[in-house]
């Protein structure tokens, strides 16, 4: 369903269309009309900040004109990806909004389904996008309506309910149809093909693509039409018919590559890829990855400007300027006022405050001790437990590859070194763990920072680990940009990075995939390490960084772990002025973030 985002793209652009009316010629309309160009020209850095200057002058001047600027602006910040921003201007347009009109207040449903929609709160989207086909459905726009049922096929479609996409993208689709408004039924015919397809109908889901194909060649859409001829592509490759599969690849690569369609293009890329592995034939198969990767770096760097822009449209935003200026000299003098109570107040409290300062210090001494305590005794039980159990365990293989060497067959053993290696790989890295938080409770951690290039650790922790991932199926992606230097302790941050890669090959499923990636954070780059496993239940994500050994649990092979490696990944993460958080779902994935600092800031 991602591809049904584009719907709203072209559905901002028509609702835009109602913000810029022309009543006459005036600053404020200026600014509408050139933040309309920048925005039809894809320039929303310029759109927001145009749309920034129009509003201070609407502040001063017209405020009658600041609603639909707001929502302008709303939407402008929601594609730069600044939600908070976005949601601050959408509830300032709402609270001017002019009482009974349905049509305006429509809109700024749609608004606010559309920002949750980005960040991926689909039920909140929902029920805003269902607010919004109550207030078209009341006004009576048939547009409004069009509208307000593909945004709520595009929810459905993301929560996986495709009957619901479907039937919303039908209604849509008679509407658009009776106002013979071509671009948005031939949108409409391809995502009704895209849910059939992720039904597995796909001799329904060939009928819509031929009937959008057929639209979009009258209209002139070449984008919908390489999409369809892609789409089109990989039903033929489904029912094995590979020549044909090929052909129409080439095809709509073709058409991609002649309009420069990025993103289709890097779709193409990736069906023509996983075409070739599947034909053996690796050679182009590694071209087409090659290609892939070329045009996903380049539109992750388009990313990150975005995301900087952002940040800069926020610094020249000073609509408040004027309203904190008025009311510092209110708050002075109400701070004289006050200052003499707080000053009583605050003696009484420091008196209050020793006495609970010296029952409190002694209960912490008390619970110091008890945590001593169980942290000894839980070292002292990994110790005699943990590590003895793997020595057992190899002792045991070795004794029956001793003992049964003339009998057994080359399966059974190798299936008996599979064991003893991965047995040595958990006491391994217990040792390690054992030894580095050791060393990090004493405080002899060697710490030596330098810049150091990121892809590198990574590849290298990376190919360790995968030997052990192919035994499962299991694939590890590097998606590390070549020029994210950072600064840090190299032996601690590969420390990190083998503990939660380890972690996430434990929890992961056969034949599933585990990505390390990056994104900026601004002084700081946030690294992940994500796995599509089993899931971390939420009762268990508090205290998951504690150093705990009743807490590990079994991985989907039947690993075991120690319930040290988090926490020493948490005190080296600190230990590099950076912090680690994680986030998970049940059955479908768990992502681990922990941020480092950049070189040079």
């Amino acid at each position: 369903m991602k591809n049904k985002l584009i719907i709203l793209f072209f559905i901002g652009v028509l609702v835009s269309g109602l913000a810029f009316s022309q009543e006459k010629v005036s600053p404020i309309d200026s600014c509408l009309e050139a933040a309309k160009q920048y925005e039809a020209n894809s320039d929303l850095y310029n759109s927001a900040l145009t749309l920034s200057d129009g509003i201070k002058i609407a502040r001063k001047t017209d405020k009658s004109k600041l609603p639909e600027l707001l929502m302008a602006y709303c939407r402008a910040l929601t594609y730069l990806g600044d939600y908070s921003g976005a949601l601050l201007n959408l509830e300032e347009a709402e609270s001017l909004a002019p009482p009974g009109n349905e049509s305006f207040r429509g809109r700024i449903m749609t608004a606010y389904g559309t920002i949750y929609f980005y960040q991926g709160n689909f039920s909140e989207s929902l029920k805003y996008y269902q607010e919004a086909l109550v207030c078209a459905e009341n006004n009576g726009k048939s547009l409004g309506i069009s509208i307000a049922q593909t945004n709520l096929a595009c929810v459905y479609g993301e929560m996986k309910e495709y009957d619901k996409a479907i039937e919303m993208l039908t209604k849509s689709l008679a509407i658009q149809e009776e106002a013979n408004d071509l671009h948005s039924a031939c949108n409409s015919l391809y995502n009704i093909a895209l849910c059939h397809m992720d039904m597995k109908n796909y001799d329904e889901g060939a009928v819509y693509l031929n009937r959008a194909m057929e639209i979009a060649k009258s209209v002139n859409n070449k984008e919908i039409l390489a999409l369809c001829i892609q789409g089109l592509a990989r039903i033929q490759i489904i029912k094995n018919n590979f020549d044909e599969g090929e052909r129409l690849l080439d095809e709509s690569e073709k058409i991609a590559v002649d309009n420069h369609f990025r993103q289709a293009l890097l779709n193409i890329y990736s069906d023509k890829r996983e075409f070739y592995v599947t034909q053996s034939r690796y050679r182009e198969a590694y071209e087409y990855l090659s290609k892939y990767q070329e045009f996903s770096d380049s539109l992750f760097s388009e990313d990150t400007k975005n995301k900087l822009n952002t940040q800069r449209v926020r610094f020249e935003l000073r609509e408040k300027e004027l309203q904190i200026e008025d009311q510092k000299n209110t708050i002075a003098q109400q701070r004289m006022m006050r200052l003499f109570l707080f000053i009583v107040i605050g003696l009484l409290l420091v008196l209050i405050a020793m006495i609970i300062r010296i029952w409190h210090i002694q209960r912490v001494r008390n619970k110091e001790l008890l945590e001593i305590n169980s942290t000894k005794d839980k070292f002292l039980s990994i110790i005699s437990h943990d590590l003895k159990n793997p020595a057992l365990a190899i002792r045991n293989v070795l004794q029956v590859l001793s003992d049964n060497y003339e009998s057994l067959s080359r399966e059974e053993i190798l299936e008996l070194g599979i064991q003893v290696l991965q047995t040595s790989e958990e006491q391994v890295k217990l040792i390690y763990d054992l030894l580095n938080w050791s060393q990090m409770e004493v405080g002899r951690m060697p710490y030596n920072p330098a810049d150091l290039k990121l892809v590198e650790l990574a590849d290298n922790v990376a190919r360790l680990n995968r030997m052990i991932a192919s035994s499962k199926g299991i694939n590890i992606n590097v998606e590390v940009p070549d020029d994210v230097i950072v600064y840090a302790d190299k032996n601690m941050i590969e420390t990190v990075l083998r503990n939660l890669i380890s972690n996430a090959i434990k929890f992961s499923n056969e034949n599933s995939e585990i990505k390390i990636s990056v994104a900026d954070a601004g002084r700081q780059y946030v690294v992940s390490v994500m796995d599509n496993g089993v899931g971390i239940p939420k009762e268990r994500l508090d205290g998951i960084f504690g150093m705990d050994a009743t807490k590990s649990t079994i991985g989907t092979h039947g690993e075991k772990g120690n319930g040290l490696g988090l926490a020493v990944c948490e005190q080296m993460v600190k230990k590099n002025g950076g912090t680690i958080s994680v986030e998970s779902e049940v059955g479908k994935y768990t992502k681990f973030n922990f941020t480092i600092k950049k070189a040079n800031v």
